[in-house]
């Protein structure tokens, strides 16, 4: 599928869109004006392209008409030619006619909007129909609210918005002719739709209000800005069969996860574009709970149409828990075709949420100061943690990657704020890296502890004390170098051997090649399936920077 040059959000600016019709002469020639039978009226589309590609912003045009339209054209005498049209049910725009037949002609007038919307290489230009008042221009920046999200493909008609974020404006310019106003927005991202809302009080120079204040910007491509590969495809938004997209799962990235694989031929093939040729890591997470089986199950896995190999999903214990499988395959540069398929000698019976593509063995940047793409809320919510600089702060709950590792070296940065004295003991700056959210090594302000305690900063969370207190003070950066061993499990899934850890925590070895025993406090279950990196809100504003991990073959 195409990248769209515009959405048109369902409910919001359409939901049955009829015959666009581009306009040829006028103060919107070069736009589009598009009909829609059920939501009414005629939409405006602002054509801009970036970077070879085709993108633009929609905005309300004009209401008011007599029916659903159905049909747009223009006339050898410059007029908008409508045909309204209406049934019975959702086919037609409710309280209108059931036909219509409409002659719009331009008057030589414009109301006060925005005439065009264009992509910058930090947020968008608005140019207006008219000067903007003194009284406006004085408050622009504070005078415009954003939001930013996308879209998956499934077989839902519409769709709920992915990834919803809330952007803050941080420069509004106008420029010398009055009309154009530049915005700063960062934390835009491509393959977004931008919700740019300026209400009412927005005055012309002459006092008229804002006529329309909301524009739908699809931003395809930022101007001037290197793209980044894709790493996360949702199994859901793959080509289908006999497969369904479901919620009743918690935790789940995207719009749900792809679940019936219980019928031979089931499958989801989903469309991977990658930038260079060579050998992959597909990482798919899943989930596998006991019904109808506990117990390690399978599918089939083709790349391109080969047949790689019967992809084994170890238990992840319950159906709310979610696992990841690392496969390795061939990609061709550009577009590749991976399918999970049920096939006879497959037992089926898994959930697949979503497939993460990248070059085999690579180390994985989890957080440098960028946006939190690799991360989510324990329930599945897009993270909410404060990003200033390069770092993240500690709000809304605990934070988990995407992706779960088997064996690992995990890289941690942390900075601890200052409390007074009569702060102490759990209370002081307290968090913990979890690992597989499995075993706790505590985040804490230790400094000065001596000898530290089972529950102090780099401690095996109430299993072992670090064997020295490598503690620097707060307000300081602080580092963990990790080194993680799984445990094992033989094929009736038994554990065989737990896991081991080393921890290096400032320069200093705290742990040398320690036995886990087991879970610590607020953990997942044990289990066979490989377990995601968790970061702890314990209510306290602790800081993290520079998280990167690099998986090991077992």
């Amino acid at each position: 599928m195409t990248r769209p040059i515009v959405w048109l959000p369902q409910n919001e600016i359409g939901n049955s869109p009829s015959s666009p019709v581009l306009l040829a002469q006028g103060p919107y020639a070069g736009q589009l004006v598009v009909g829609d039978v059920t939501y009414g009226g005629l939409q405006r589309v602002y054509l801009d392209e970036v970077e070879g590609q085709y993108q633009g912003a929609v905005f309300r045009h004009t209401q008011g008409l007599e029916a659903g339209v159905n049909e747009v054209t223009l006339g050898p005498d410059g007029a908008v030619y409508v045909g309204g049209v209406g049934a019975g049910g959702n086919w037609g725009q409710e309280g209108k006619l059931t036909y219509g037949l409409q002659k719009l002609t331009p008057n030589g007038t414009s109301a006060f909007e925005v005439k065009q919307m264009r992509a910058t290489a930090n947020g968008f230009d608005l140019e207006y129909t008219e000067p903007i008042s003194a009284e406006t221009a004085a408050r622009l920046a504070g005078a415009y609210q954003v939001t930013q999200w996308r879209y998956g493909a499934t077989s839902q008609y519409g769709g709920p918005k992915l990834d919803l974020e809330t952007l803050t404006v941080t420069r509004a310019v106008l420029a010398a002719n009055g009309r154009t106003v530049r915005l700063r927005i960062p934390g835009l991202k491509e393959n977004r739709v931008v919700h740019v809302r300026s209400p009412r009080p927005f005055s012309a120079a002459d006092g008229e209000q804002l006529w329309n204040t909301e524009a739908w910007y699809t931003l395809n491509e930022i101007p001037g800005r290197v793209s980044q590969p894709q790493t996360f495809f949702e199994a859901e938004e793959g080509r289908t069969v006999g497969v369904g997209l479901a919620t009743d799962h918690a935790a789940y990235s995207g719009a749900g996860f792809a679940a019936g694989f219980a019928d031979d031929g089931a499958s989801t093939r989903i469309s991977v574009d990658v930038p260079e040729a060579g050998n992959h890591d597909l990482a798919m997470r899943y989930s596998n709970g006991p019904n109808p089986f506990s117990g390690p199950k399978q599918l089939s896995l083709y790349v391109n149409g080969k047949r790689i190999e019967q992809t084994v999903f170890p238990s992840t214990v319950t159906w709310e828990e979610w696992g990841t499988v690392t496969s390795r395959a061939h990609l061709r540069r550009g577009r590749n075709i991976v399918e999970y398929r049920k096939e006879s000698a497959d037992s089926g019976h898994v959930n697949l949420d979503v497939l993460a593509v990248r070059p085999r063995g690579e180390r994985i940047t989890l957080f440098d100061g960028g946006d939190l793409t690799e991360w989510q809320h324990t329930d599945g919510r897009e993270p909410e943690w404060t990003l200033a600089g390069n770092t993240m702060t500690v709000r809304g709950g605990d934070l988990r990657t995407v992706q779960a590792f088997g064996d690992f070296r995990l890289h941690v940065e942390f900075n601890l704020p200052l409390y007074p004295p009569e702060v102490t003991g759990q209370q002081r700056a307290n968090s913990g890296v979890y690992l597989q959210d499995r075993y706790e090594i505590q985040v804490l302000d230790s400094f000065g502890v001596d000898p530290p305690q089972n529950n102090d900063s780099a401690a095996i969370y109430t299993q072992k004390a670090p064997d020295v207190n490598a503690a620097r003070p707060p307000q300081t950066w602080q580092t963990y170098d990790i080194e993680y061993r799984q445990a094992r499990y033989d094929a009736a899934g038994v554990k065989v051997a737990n896991p081991r850890v080393t921890v290096v925590w400032n320069g200093v070895t705290v742990h040398d090649d320690v036995e886990i025993l087991g879970p610590t406090g607020g953990s997942r279950p044990e289990g066979p399936a490989a377990g995601a990196i968790r970061l702890q809100d314990h209510g306290n504003p602790v800081q993290y920077r520079n998280i990167w991990i690099k998986p090991l073959d077992g």
